[in-house]
């Protein structure tokens, strides 16, 4: 007599046929979650912030304080790192890819009630470009050179690359030493002097400024206030910067004619606030000549006058910043290592950080890759380098002899996603064209027992947005018109299962563990909504006899009884919602106008009111097919056996769930009898 059990529930092999799978395989799994090898709903996502924000949401990050908790979102492709600083009170953070490299804290990034980041400072610490110019006057002690360099330091403590070196200059070792031709703090704003379209070429624009001091290429400014040629006022990229003619170069086609007037501003503004100035000058030693800590100006003050002896100069600080410079206006992909070194790429090149210090970037630690890098990511010391060929890591505790820890790949498994990069507490992993690619302590297709090549391609990989959570392996892709998730889990049962979900963003906060999505410009935590449940749909492999049977009983092992937890969450969540549509209906917020500036964010007849959980769980829809026709329908409504259709029989058979029902097994056998032996 024919009968079997399913049990341990599983997810899909999309490599396999569909009745090579196995008995508790799938070919679909939608909305399942299949972790603990039973058949459950997901939980809803619960709404935690709607920002502010123009676009949709590309990246996100959760800052707090002191228990108040803030979220900051972008509408472009944002890597942020925390300080690893010692006692990072005010939060402070570094973040690439919303223009050049910035850095905020929780005060400044949170100030007003307008998109986050509100403020930001330009990563790094502009140095001076005035050299200082040198007299000695007076003294009668024995005659001495000397030579004085000067630097800008922030209120963080963050301290630039030394300005030129001034002339050795000869005078007695008591004399009055006047330092003078000090650089201010470099400006954050100016006015335009002229503009020249189409110049240096077609398409571009010429603009001459009061001073470029402190601008990069790759940086972003803001033109406003100009007259005549209107299409200049908003943000550009500059494209080049000539200290020479303090012209800059940026890309606008235009037929305007420029009439006058208008000023430009740093959108990321140098940290100028209480900046001061440290000056140091040579001290012979018996190590040689080295440059020591004389004294601390404002960054106002542009002279100083030197008396201070050789014996307190002695005991002053070595300077520390002689290779201290700013990371490249267009370094991409910061992350943090275990030891304090932040990292980042531009083009072919990996970039390092002195330990701890995140504003400088020696151009000594930098490693050239014989292969365009798409993104890296830091496993412990390690750091993962994903590119256009082979994947590559770098090892090392010191920055500078991290050279020495770099090793390529043997195998060109490409990275298509930037976005699509996840880490594990096991490695890195990211899509590549044969398959997710896991680099750790060894690396592998590690998808290669789920999908072949050509079923991995139709997920369309390079669409990736990924994260991990769990060490499982969250992700939304493009198919089509349409947006959907997966999840593929290599360690539990839950081999591959998709989510019908719409996401613009992903990500796994590292403090917490959570998971957070983000879709129609509003930030959610990934199943924080413990009272609503969605439908989920399993359909098994397809099971073949011989010789052909009329399968003519099943049962439903599953927990149609809600527990007072889940009724209380279930009511708690149907309130929440009500209250919510009820406050935008009173402030007259539904979007619901088809004159409304959100048109086409909603469906026909839609609008901004959240659908109304449902109170109750204990949905469950049975289907049996044979022969690629349905032969059965019911609703189950609890765990009895039910008599299933005769009149026919057949070598194959296939049943589909649809509900939001934990489901512990399914059998079904020829007869009610048979049930017992499964």
């Amino acid at each position: 007599m024919s009968a079997f059990r399913i049990s341990g529930f599983s997810g899909l092999v999309p490599r396999l046929a569909k009745h090579l799978l196995s008995s508790n395989q799938a070919q679909t799994a939608t909305n399942c979650n299949l972790a603990g090898g039973d058949l459950r709903p997901r939980n809803a996502a619960l709404l935690v912030f709607s920002p502010q924000i123009d676009g949709e949401i590309r990246s996100m990050f959760r800052i707090e304080k002191d228990g108040n908790e803030k979220w900051l979102a972008w509408s472009r492709d944002v890597d942020v790192a925390r300080s690893p600083v010692a006692g990072n009170i005010p939060q402070q953070f570094y973040y690439t890819g919303d223009g050049e490299p910035r850095t905020s804290d929780f005060e400044m990034a949170t100030t007003g009630s307008g998109i986050y980041p509100s403020t930001c400072y330009v990563l790094g610490v502009t140095p001076p470009v005035s050299e200082p110019l040198v007299m000695a006057s007076g003294g009668s002690g024995v005659v001495t050179s000397r030579a004085y360099v000067y630097t800008f330091v922030t209120r963080w403590g963050e301290e630039s690359q030394p300005s030129p070196v001034s002339i050795v200059t000869t005078g007695k070792i008591d004399a009055t030493w006047m330092i003078s031709n000090l650089d201010a703090a470099p400006p954050n704003s100016g006015a335009i002097i002229a503009v020249f379209k189409n110049s240096p070429a077609a398409g571009q624009a010429e603009i001459s400024l009061d001073t470029v001091f402190g601008l990069r290429a790759h940086e972003e400014i803001r033109f406003e206030s100009v007259s005549g040629m209107t299409d200049l006022n908003g943000l550009f990229t500059l494209i080049s910067v000539d200290p020479i003619t303090k012209k800059v170069v940026i890309s606008l086609s235009t037929d305007q004619i420029y009439a006058g007037g208008g000023k430009w501003k740093r959108q990321a503004p140098h940290n100028t606030g209480g900046m001061n100035k440290r000056i140091y000058r040579t001290l012979a030693t018996s190590s040689g000549s080295e440059y020591r800590y004389v004294a601390t100006l404002s960054a106002v003050t542009k002279s100083y006058s030197d008396t201070v002896p050789d014996t307190v100069v002695a005991l002053g600080e070595v300077l520390p910043s002689t290779n201290w410079e700013m990371s490249p206006a267009n370094m991409r992909g910061i992350v943090m290592l275990a030891n304090g070194i932040a990292a980042g790429f531009t083009g072919n090149e990996v970039l390092f950080s002195e330990p701890f210090k995140p504003y400088a970037w020696p151009t000594s630690y930098r490693q050239t890759y014989d292969q365009e890098i798409v993104a890296i990511a830091a496993m412990g010391t390690t750091l993962v380098g994903m590119t256009k060929g082979n994947p590559f890591t770098i090892t090392g505790v010191e920055p500078a002899t991290m050279g020495g820890g770099m090793e390529k790949l043997g195998v060109a498994w490409p990275c298509m996603s930037k976005r699509g990069v996840a880490n594990f507490a096991f490695g890195v992993g990211y899509p590549a064209p044969q398959g997710m690619v896991m680099i750790g302590t060894s690396s592998d297709i590690v998808t290669k027992d789920l999908f072949t090549q050509k079923e991995w391609s139709e997920l369309n990989p390079d669409t990736f947005i990924a994260t991990s959570a769990d060490n499982r392996y969250y992700c939304g892709y493009s198919a089509g018109d349409s947006s959907l998730m997966f999840v593929i889990d290599k360690a539990e049962n839950a081999s591959f299962s998709k989510i019908n979900q719409n996401i613009s963003c992903i990500w796994t906060d590292p403090i917490t563990g959570k998971l957070y999505v983000a879709t129609n410009k509003k930030i959610y935590e990934w199943e924080g909504d413990t009272g609503t449940k969605l439908l989920y749909e399993w359909k098994s492999k397809w099971f073949v006899t011989a010789p052909p049977v009329n399968y003519g009983a099943g049962k439903i092992d599953a927990d149609f009884e809600m527990t007072e937890e889940e009724r209380a969450a279930a009511q708690s969540s149907y309130n929440e919602t009500i209250a919510a549509n009820q406050t935008l209906i009173s402030s007259y917020s539904m979007n619901d106008g088809l004159a409304d500036t959100c048109l086409g964010e909603y469906e026909i007849g839609g609008d901004a009111t959240q659908d109304i959980p449902l109170l109750s769980m204990d949905s469950l829809q049975f289907q049996l097919w044979s022969d690629g026709a349905l032969k059965f329908i019911k609703q189950v409504r609890n765990s009895r056996a039910f008599r299933l259709p005769g009149g026919y029989k057949a070598d194959n058979v296939e049943f589909v769930l649809s509900g939001n029902v934990k489901v512990n097994s399914v059998v079904l056998a020829e007869t009610m009898d048979g049930l017992k032996q499964a």
